[in-house]
């Protein structure tokens, strides 16, 4: 995806589950989010609700895993869920991306625990991701290279000037065309299980 992958690169997969409608409907289903290791696979499994209730507050994780170009199973209403999460892109998406970034440069690049130029550019994509968001109300994945530890707060300072300038709503205004998806989604669910 990001183009920057070597050697020792995992691989991380975001999951969209569908938890039976009839199971939420009867209180028996925990729509925590489950992360599973295994070696250089970590899969995050994340149920519909979430992910709708995530992208409405424009949570980096999930528009990037929503929005990925690799698609790795695809679904009949993938396109669709896009587009929604398109039509509520926000400026609520700053304070993710920046959280992100800043405990990212924290933990690692302050820390000194690792500041290599892989780690810079991991958090230094994802800050002019940000960036380019916020300008333009695009995600794009495009690789970043030569970063160093002086540069990720010239890119955190970026990532605040763009939030000056987005033309982003404050918050998204598509709300309801999204939660009717996920209610469409549900009771066609509901509806294709009825007899099990």
């Amino acid at each position: 995806m990001w183009q920057m992958n070597h050697p020792g690169s995992d691989v991380d997969l975001f999951v969209a589950v569908l938890a039976p409608t009839k199971s939420i409907l009867r209180g028996e289903f925990n729509d925590q989010s489950q992360v599973e290791y295994s070696g250089p696979l970590d899969r995050q499994y994340h149920e519909l609700g979430r992910i709708v209730e995530q992208l409405l507050r424009n949570n980096w994780n999930y528009l990037s895993g929503v929005m990925s170009p690799i698609v790795v199973k695809d679904w009949s209403r993938l396109a669709e869920l896009r587009h929604l999460a398109e039509l509520n892109y926000s400026k609520r998406a700053y304070h993710s991306i920046k959280g992100l970034a800043v405990h990212n440069y924290e933990k690692y690049i302050v820390s000194e625990r690792d500041d290599s130029v892989k780690r810079c550019n991991t958090i230094a994509r994802t800050i002019v991701m940000g960036a380019r968001l916020l300008r333009e109300g695009v995600i794009e994945y495009k690789p970043i290279s030569g970063a160093s530890p002086k540069d990720i707060p010239k890119f955190i300072d970026e990532l605040d000037m763009a939030l000056k300038e987005s033309r982003l709503p404050e918050n998204p205004e598509h709300e309801n065309e999204l939660r009717e998806f996920l209610y469409d989604v549900r009771v066609s669910e509901l509806e294709a299980n009825r007899d099990r």
